[in-house]
């Protein structure tokens, strides 16, 4: 029988566990070069991921820590230069283009590369040009996103806000800007914009339906400096903010006003969409610093008040936990986690079908150009297919992500007699 993940309790901090066993330790390095097994090798030292049967009962999540950790101090270890180091597992002495190997496959070399110049690391030439191009594809996007907020009143989700908490030094790396858009106007205005300065291109358009009427979302892509190497540039544009897991999970309009919580609870929602990944732990962790430092003794009362007006107690918890797995955090989040944790039964008792503010998502798959109104999507349905006409062209509805010829053939019909005079 599997745990209840709500259950998980964090191991001991890396350094009680790191310091404890050095021969095993070096064991583990000297098995990397026999079998390339690299970070599943580090990870069972240096990962912290228990075996009940091996490592006995887990510890719980409020560990004895060096006194550098005592309760109530100001904790300033959790985000150091080195971090991303630790959240790979990799061990002090693990020579740096092991490490770099590791970042790469887990997407965060980028990142990684900017640690290293801040700790001294000197790179190539070769090196050099792909930070630079991290560098400057970051700022792009963040440049986007902010002119597209000041410019219609749309509000920027994660990116460029949760980058000006990171330490100097540290890159957050970026594929896209997400934007708040409160009204189809705003976000038709938004896509025209990079439609016309960016030479965007919508990948597709989304369509939620729920008691209260329509959203909508807009993904938009558009090449990078270096197009053949990098992936495209992209800005997603919603009229929501987080859309939930459209089964038991109701979409939530409003994005929080403080951007530090707005970014935590929209790096959270991220689990709907795929597992943590590292880039997520780390965003994690400069939010917590944050946070704590504003809110002190009530970061546990705000934490969990959002949490459960957001319907995402079992994912944030989930994300400290896995944090904390790598990287020791304050007492006052342990005991965040542990709040959240009759929140996160709670909330996933909830989640059944037939949830009030849960929606039912179609995909619009882009069949021409042709515009329909200036403002607003239109939805035509028939027997075979549903379409929706938007500002930038006309979408079959689908909620299937394979559309047959037949089918798309016969959208193809129906779009061209929504443009035909009767």
């Amino acid at each position: 029988m599997h745990a209840d993940p709500l259950d998980c309790q964090a191991p001991a901090p890396a350094q009680t566990r790191q310091t404890s066993a050095p021969v095993r330790a070096h064991f583990c390095v000297a098995r990397l070069a026999d079998d390339g097994r690299r970070d599943k090798l580090i990870s069972r030292k240096y990962g912290r991921r228990r075996h009940p049967a091996r490592d006995g009962p887990t510890p719980a999540m409020s560990p004895t820590r060096p006194p550098e950790f005592a309760t109530g101090r100001l904790l300033i270890f959790m985000i150091g230069l080195d971090v991303v180091d630790r959240l790979l597992g990799a061990p002090p002495d693990l020579p740096t283009w092991r490490v770099a190997d590791m970042a790469n496959r887990k997407g965060i070399l980028g990142t990684w590369l900017s640690s290293a110049v801040a700790r001294g690391v000197e790179l190539s030439d070769a090196e050099g040009a792909y930070l630079r191009r991290w560098e400057q594809r970051v700022e792009t996007l963040h440049a986007t996103g902010v002119e597209l907020a000041d410019r219609y009143q749309a509000t920027v989700l994660k990116g460029p806000a949760i980058a000006r908490f990171y330490p100097d030094g540290l890159l957050r790396q970026s594929g896209d800007v997400d934007l708040f858009a409160p009204s189809q106007d705003v976000l038709w205005s938004c896509v025209r914009d990079l439609v016309d300065r960016r030479g965007a291109v919508p990948q597709g358009v989304s369509i939620l339906e729920g008691p209260e009427g329509v959203h909508v979302g807009v993904a938009m892509k558009w090449p990078a400096a270096e197009p053949h190497l990098d992936k495209p540039m992209g800005a997603d544009v919603t009229t929501f903010t987080f859309a939930g897991d459209l089964r038991g999970v109701p979409v939530r309009i409003a994005p929080v006003p403080e951007q530090d919580l707005c970014g935590l609870f929209a790096v959270a929602e991220e689990r709907f969409q795929r597992k943590f990944r590292i880039k997520d732990l780390l965003d994690l962790l400069v939010l917590a610093e944050v946070l704590e430092q504003r809110l002190g003794d009530d970061l546990t009362e705000v934490v969990c008040e959002h949490a459960g007006r957001l319907a995402l107690a079992p994912e944030l918890r989930q994300l400290i936990v896995r944090a904390s797995e790598w990287v020791s955090l304050s007492e006052r989040w342990h005991r965040t986690a542990d709040a959240l944790r009759p929140l996160a039964r709670r909330e996933k008792d909830l989640r059944r079908p037939g949830r009030q503010g849960v929606h039912r998502l179609s995909f619009g798959m882009p069949l021409d150009e042709r515009p329909g109104a200036a403002s607003r999507v239109d939805i035509h349905r028939r027997a075979g297919s549903s379409l929706v006409t938007t500002p930038v062209g006309t979408c079959l509805l689908t909620r299937r992500l394979v559309v047959d010829e037949d089918e798309l053939t016969d959208a193809l019909d129906h779009a061209r007699s929504l443009t035909t005079p009767s």
